[in-house]
């Protein structure tokens, strides 16, 4: 099992570094002011994600657990951590709290009534529905090592917890789904014993349980995506280094050099419902003195993507596991 560990992990690194090496790397240079080219005005606007109100509703555990206060505390701020960290604007926990029962019953009826301004665009929903705590128990064994020496290997129990949990995440006032996330976490420990029982103290289930709950929601990308900050195309460039587009975010969403968004046109139906077309990838420039300002940054597009695109176009972060991020990538 560990040599099978070993070759997937030399495998996946591997195939990250030739995707680096032979991928083609965003520019380095931002295109002069005087190489700015005029753009038509796009017919719907898109909105910065800061402009996006996220409710995040108390966590939901129908079922009786020693663990149960804890992982609802730790789920909840994970949750809101994450909606913080994509820059959108977070309800206030009391507010939500009072509204829980409320929204609660407007996703059976399928609509929220609100009366004047929407307290919010987004709400998350989550409910833990499993924590489980399974174990197995080693008796004590020997063996020899190359030397000829004998080796003890003592008795012990190998502990592993599960934790499951489902999020909805449903757009305000009308209660359509955006996603269901489904969410799966798991921790480990190991204790020497002669016990075959595997007595464990509330204590040490508490932590395992928060643990696991606690990567189920660092290593989804789902989330994430949902959440990912968005901004607007504000102005394009064009010079020897290519066709560069200017957007709205930047430092304040936590946008590096490098980092991939994806440029897409909003159109309205005649319903009135707004649908997104991706025009393509493009990447931050990777330049840290004037590529990524406090509430901008520049990309990298390619020619096809350049001669559609229009001012007030809709641009999103692409969240990706880092290269070296093993659990982040099988778990995705």
């Amino acid at each position: 099992m560990l040599w099978s560990y070993v070759v997937l992990n030399k495998t996946l690194v591997a195939a990250a570094l030739v995707s680096v090496l032979s991928g083609c790397a965003p520019s380095s240079v931002v295109c002069n002011p005087n190489s700015r080219v005029d753009l038509d005005i796009a017919d719907v606007q898109s909105k910065n994600s800061e402009d996006v109100k996220v409710i995040v509703l108390p966590v939901d555990i129908a079922f009786k657990d020693s663990a149960k206060q804890r992982l609802q505390a730790v789920i909840l701020n994970d949750i809101e951590s994450t909606v913080t960290q994509s820059g959108s604007e977070l309800i206030d926990r009391k507010l939500a709290s009072k509204l829980k029962n409320e929204i609660k019953l407007a996703e059976q009826s399928g609509r929220y009534n609100t009366n004047g301004v929407p307290i919010a665009d987004i709400a998350i929903m989550s409910e833990v529905t499993a924590s489980n705590l399974f174990y197995s128990f080693t008796e004590r064994d020997t063996y020899k090592n190359k030397k000829g020496e004998t080796k003890v290997i003592p008795a012990h129990c190998d502990f592993r917890t599960e934790v499951k949990t489902t999020l909805k995440v449903v757009s305000l006032p009308e209660m359509r789904l955006i996603q269901r996330i489904e969410l799966e976490g798991t921790d480990t420990s190991k204790t020497e014993t002669n016990d075959s029982d595997c007595p464990v103290t509330q204590g040490s289930y508490i932590g395992m349980a928060i643990e696991a709950a606690q990567s189920s929601i660092e290593q989804s990308l789902a989330l994430q995506k949902v959440l990912a900050p968005s901004a607007t195309v504000m102005e394009m460039r064009q010079c020897d280094e290519g066709m560069q587009l200017k957007i709205s975010m930047g430092k304040n969403k936590n946008i590096q050099p490098n980092s991939p968004i994806i440029i897409s046109q909003i159109f309205k139906s005649d319903e009135g419902e707004l649908e997104i077309y991706p025009l393509g990838e493009g990447y931050v420039i990777d330049n840290e003195i004037n590529a990524v300002g406090t509430k901008h940054s520049w990309v990298d597009v390619d020619d096809e993507i350049g001669e559609q695109v229009k001012k007030g176009d809709h641009a999103r972060f692409v969240p990706k596991c880092n290269w070296y991020d093993i659990a982040c990538t099988l778990t995705n």
